[in-house]
This record gives structure tokens, sequence and C-alpha cells, in this order.
């Protein structure tokens, strides 16, 4: 998750229930185990291992018994996390209510709170959840942004809306405050408005505010506007792979390939997993449209290996490999177990069936 959390908590059981504790200082030894397992803990978040991330945590916070503090705070938020990521979402709901139990008025243990609510498709808790998030927060726009499109992957566009025009309540003249108005704007497709809050952010040197003018640009239909907003946003040193994605998109749109290879190049640079699968993809026709067969060969056999659930891809793997006469045996993938060995299986066009394309 870029997922976003960290404060305040009390000591936790090993099944993370609130208990009874004595406020004391840990000893330093424990101490500098505590902090080792909550790096053990973070390398393991990082790399995916989410139950052994929560092992960790749990090793940490048995290191000071009944002490809390922020470290112990800390701790715990790393921990609901993990135990979210690792869809042990009852579990993470038994370490939130103890963080909300401990601190009421905590924003980030109560917006956590409502995300977790969601997965457990109680939408109506996951409501009050959030507007206990916004309670005691309500200066902070990505908090409101987040809440509605938490919302929106649950189809509750409406609801998620209410909490993007309470933001609106929000003061504030900082280049900052009109970035982000703009941005709320955009998303309730108020574009005018979006566009006047988002030229006084560019006017005060805000360059955030290029990436939202370019979606603007895209939503009323002027390209030539989006590809210049996005190149701002690259330009002023944005290491964005999603707009690196979008203007590859803009490229090929335009027929210009050899462009969209070089901002998918650039993109995947930037190794941002949630951009990578429609990077390959668009890399992946961008090559086989300037003729490079065995480049997108290359691209699309370590695709179907990343995401072997995509049949269309599988398709084109056995179209490029024949186009290339190899006649190894095709990538045990789900995917790709019952694909006849033939052409015919892919596309008869370059460009036509490319990894997840129709």
């Amino acid at each position: 998750m870029k997922y976003y959390f960290n404060r305040q908590i009390a000591a936790f059981f090993l099944g993370g229930i609130l208990c009874g504790c004595v406020f004391c200082g840990c000893g330093s030894k424990a101490r500098e185990e505590e902090l080792s397992y909550r790096e053990i803990g973070i390398t393991a978040m990082e790399s995916g291992n989410y139950e052994e991330a929560v092992a960790a945590f749990d090793a940490a916070l048995g290191k000071c018994g009944g002490s809390v503090g922020k470290a112990e705070l800390d701790i715990c938020y790393y921990k609901a996390a993990a135990q979210y990521a690792a869809e042990d979402f009852e579990g993470a709901r038994a370490t939130c209510e103890a963080l909300v139990e401990y601190n009421p008025k905590d924003a980030n243990a109560w917006y956590l709170y409502g995300c977790l609510l969601l997965s457990l498709e109680q939408p109506d808790e996951a409501k009050k959840a959030y507007e206990s998030a916004v309670a005691d927060n309500s200066a902070d726009y990505e908090r409101y942004i987040a809440i509605y499109e938490n919302l929106c992957a649950y189809n509750l566009k409406e609801d998620g809306e209410e909490f993007l025009n309470k933001a609106f309540s929000i003061k504030g003249d900082t280049a900052a405050d009109n970035a982000a108005r703009g941005r709320i704007y955009y998303l309730l497709g108020q574009y005018e408005n979006a566009k006047t809050e988002l030229e006084a952010a560019l006017e005060k040197k805000e360059p955030e505010a290029n990436l939202t003018m370019a979606e603007v640009c895209e939503a009323l239909g002027d390209t030539t506007g989006a590809e210049r907003y996005y190149a701002a946003y690259v330009e002023q040193g944005a290491k964005d792979a999603g707009a690196m994605n979008a203007l590859a998109e803009l490229a090929m749109a335009k027929g210009d390939y050899s462009a969209a290879l070089s901002y998918t190049e650039q993109g995947l640079a930037m190794e941002e997993d949630e951009c990578t699968r429609e990077l390959m993809q668009n890399r992946i026709i961008a090559m086989e449209m300037t003729g490079d067969f065995a480049g997108a060969f290359g691209v699309v056999s370590e695709y179907v290996t990343l995401y072997p659930e995509d049949e269309s891809a599988a398709r084109e793997y056995i179209f490029l490999k024949n186009r290339q006469g190899i006649r190894e045996p095709v990538p045990d993938t789900e995917a790709a177990g019952d694909v006849p060995d033939t052409e015919a299986a892919g596309s008869s066009e370059a460009g036509e069936g490319a990894a997840g394309t129709p």
C-alpha cells in the first residue's frame, strides 16, 4: 500500500487485543531488539512477505511488555497494514479497533479502519469510520480524496462525492491548496472550475498541478494540451511512471510509436509496480508497430510470467514465438497451458491481440 499509516496505539497481545498495561520505559537492550524486529518486519513487507512481517511486529511489541510509546504505536500501524495486505482482515480489524479505542481522535487509525470495513463489506460502518477520520483532520485534502477513491472502488461514488464536497470547507490560498481543490473539481467532473484552480496553482509554481491539468485536458478531448502538461510535469523533475504511460498512449494515438517506446522505457525504469502492467502492454504494442518483433517477444515472455492469467498475452506469446521460429515449450502458466502452438493462435497482424488488448 502506498498506504500510508503511522501513529498511536497501545500494547497488544499477539492477537492484537488491547490490554491493560503499565506505562514504563523499555530498557536499552529491549529497545534495540524491538527496533531490530521492527526493521525485519518492514523489510518483509517490502518483499511482500506479510505473514512474516506480522510475526516480526508481534515480536517487536513483545519486547517492551506493557509499555506504550511512539515506537510501539508506529509498530502497531505497520502491523495493521501488514495484516491488511495479507488479507487478514479480521486480524487487522482487531488491531485497528484497539487503535481507535486507545485514541478516539486518531485520524490515521480511523481511516485505516474504514478501509478494512469496506473490505469486510460493511459500507455503512466504513463511512462512519471515515467521518471520524476527517472530524479532527479537516485540513487534509488528500484524506478526502483517498476516501473518495476507496468508496468509488466499492461502487459508492455518490458517497465519495459527499466527502469531496466537504473538503471545500477547507480554507487556504497556497499553491498546494489550489492544486488540491483543482483535483477535487476534476474528480467531480467540474472541469472549468478545476482549470481555474489549477491555473492559479501553476502561476504559483506548483508542479503537481500539471498532472491534474493534463487529466482535465484528456477529459475534455484536448490531447495536445494533455501531452503538453504531462511533458511539463515530467520536465520539472517528477518521476512518475503513470505520467510516462499516459505520454506513451498519447504518442501511440498519434502514430508516434518510437516516442511511445521511449516513454515506456523511462516509465519501466522507475519501477513503480502499479504501472508496470500497462507500461509493458504498451511497450509490446509499440514494438510490434515499429516491426521489432524480436523485442516484443522478449517483453511478452516476461509479461506472461508476471501475469499468467492474461489469456490474450498468452496467445500473443505463441504468435511472436512462431514468428521468431522458436520451438521451445510455452512457459508453464495457467493462461498458456492449453493454447495450441500455432501461429493461428496469435495475431494475424502487428499490434492485433497484443498483451492486454482485445
